[in-house]
């Protein structure tokens, strides 16, 4: 292997990170305001607190996280001799669905869902951590980090118990409709270095459900629920997942199916987390 691979994925971090910050330098003044950062930032015993407080949902996300990345492999391998395969059977339900999804969006769209996908997913995920680090109470944080964990517990189980390609896969599944229509695999086709990239934390068989789709809309329910606080967030947060979610499917990563199911997992997991956070 020459080191250009490594070099790529590498730019391509950075790339993503500098966006990430650039998002975060516009989003932070104007959704939670120069004057409370300035003064949560310059109350040290507050600081000190919500780091103890907030400790323990880190500890639990961190945990899962590990366990979901670190035994990735192993969990493939499990789904693959236990688990139910269920690409034919998902097609069975939704048909040409998504064929008709990336027929009715232009294909230049590409350039904004591919980003979309990718960095303001991203932002989606990390910005409202930083933000809810500055609320009146520490409880938002807790429950958005919270609903975190329980998305990524539950989808360890789904993955583990169900073998499903994605959509842009389907004609190299065993008893693959052959009349099917064909999906593009966008993402694939237009941003190699992102599938490149996340074929290294992620499976081909980890669709159902969409996991992109359970913590973006686990997002936007939160930003909801702190409207009251943070209301400039709550048009972001809701427009980014809805590009994320529709993102899913015209890149040809996910079933319909895939989604509904991630849309569940999120409501599923703000209600646990309510309960986990009490």
């Amino acid at each position: 292997m020459t080191g250009g691979a490594p070099t790529g994925l590498i730019g391509l971090v950075a790339v993503v990170g500098g966006a990430v910050l650039a998002a975060f330098a516009v989003l932070l003044p104007a959704c939670v305001g120069r004057a409370r950062i300035r003064s949560v930032l310059g109350d040290q015993d507050l600081l000190r607190d919500r780091a103890v407080g907030a400790a323990p949902y880190v500890g639990g996300l961190a945990l899962v996280l590990a366990v979901n990345k670190g035994f990735i492999r192993r969990i493939e391998a499990f789904s693959f001799e236990y688990g139910y395969r269920a690409t034919t059977a998902i097609y069975a339900v939704e048909g040409d669905l998504v064929a008709a999804v990336q027929d009715a969006i232009p294909r230049w769209a590409v350039y904004y869902f591919g980003p979309a996908y990718v960095v303001g997913y991203v932002v989606l995920l990390a910005f409202p951590v930083a933000a809810y680090a500055f609320a009146e109470r520490l409880r938002p944080l807790k429950r958005l980090i919270a609903a975190y964990a329980v998305n990524y517990a539950v989808a360890i189980g789904c993955y583990a118990g169900v073998v499903a390609y994605g959509p842009r896969n389907y004609p190299n599944v065993a008893g693959a409709d052959p009349s099917a229509a064909s999906v593009e695999p966008l993402l694939l086709d237009w941003f190699g270095g992102v599938t490149a990239l996340t074929s290294q934390v992620n499976a081909a068989t980890n669709v159902f459900p969409s996991l992109h789709t359970a913590l973006s809309v686990t997002v936007a329910f939160a930003a909801v629920t702190t409207h009251g606080e943070f209301p400039r967030w709550t048009p972001v947060a809701a427009f980014l997942a809805g590009s994320i979610v529709v993102a899913t499917v015209f890149l040809g990563i996910h079933w319909v199916t895939d989604v509904v199911a991630g849309a569940l997992l999120a409501a599923g997991s703000v209600a646990a987390a309510d309960r986990i956070v009490g």
